[in-house]
């Protein structure tokens, strides 16, 4: 891995990171892509955990029926 790519791949993961918190904002939406691990969680009964990003917004798009 070069060292620009480390540059670019946290601004990535916080730009998508921010989108979907924009989406989604009765959730609460945290990741650690080094792990590889998205959680969003609303209230005490919803939690979902994902290996990405894109895996979470799906899932949270199947929980808001749309």
């Amino acid at each position: 891995m070069r060292a620009a790519d480390d540059k670019t791949r946290p601004t990535a993961t916080a730009a998508y990171l921010a989108a979907l918190r924009r989406e989604f904002p009765t959730f609460g939406i945290v990741a650690d892509p080094e792990r590889p691990v998205w959680m969003a969680v609303r209230g005490n009964d919803l939690f979902i955990r994902a290996t990405d990003g894109h895996v979470l917004r799906q899932r949270l798009l199947e929980v808001a029926n749309r």
